[in-house]
């Protein structure tokens, strides 16, 4: 695939990512029945969900939390470095740094209240829409999972790395509404607006200038001359 097929490819779905969230926040702001049935999907959770599972998420949902993925973004970013694709840890750096600054901005904006539970698992006084976990979550292990996967030789390597990711970034975005702390509309929110911003960050540094910095997916596989992801 060409360097102007790819930028294409990144902002195209950088704006069908853009116009999903925009359906979603104007269904939160406009749509009674939006409510209606995030209210009754999460207490139907709330009420069938067993005890050891909602033990298992209070875990499982630190993956989601800055104190998590700062570490492992900075530690990613610095191992990229040291292998000589600062364009990669660029890339995974800010799509976690990106996932986190607007978060509470954009609870400011929507104004969402958190579900109100009889017994919650957990509590939060903080607005709910979008998902701050579900957002760094899926910016964070979504970019760092294209870098690994694309330097992975095998598609079955691939794969594995991808589905891995995906399987992490469903827990999270399942433990948040698990717990009770989040409607499904807000992890979902909170998903697609990491999906926004990857793909911006994918488009930007796929045409950045300084050759360093360049940064084009799976490239290695298309040319076997190029030593890393960042030609």
């Amino acid at each position: 695939m060409t360097d102007a097929r790819r930028a294409r490819l990144y902002a195209t779905v950088c704006a069908l990512a853009l116009v999903a969230f925009a359906v979603l926040a104007a269904a939160v702001l406009f749509w009674g029945g939006a409510d209606r049935l995030d209210v009754r999907f999460v207490n139907r959770v709330h009420t069938s969900v067993p005890d050891g599972l909602v033990d298992a998420m209070k875990v499982l949902t630190y993956a989601g939390s800055v104190v998590v993925l700062g570490p492992i973004a900075i530690v990613a970013g610095a191992v990229l470095v040291w292998r000589g694709r600062p364009g990669a840890a660029l890339f995974v750096v800010a799509a976690f740094a990106g996932s986190q600054l607007p978060g509470p901005g954009l609870k400011a904006v929507f104004r969402r209240a958190r579900p109100e539970l009889e017994d919650p698992f957990a509590q939060l006084a903080t607005y709910s829409f979008p998902s701050g976990h579900a957002f760094g979550a899926a910016a964070t292990y979504g970019a760092l999972a294209l870098v690994l996967a694309s330097a992975a030789e095998r598609t079955s390597r691939r794969v594995l790395v991808l589905g891995v990711a995906a399987a992490l970034i469903a827990l999270v975005a399942a433990s948040r509404v698990i717990l009770g702390v989040h409607y499904m509309f807000d992890v979902v929110g909170g998903v697609v607006a990491a999906v926004a911003w990857v793909s911006a960050l994918l488009f930007v540094l796929q045409r950045a200038h300084r050759r360093g910095l360049r940064l084009a997916l799976f490239r290695r596989h298309e040319q076997p001359q190029s030593a890393g992801l960042d030609p």
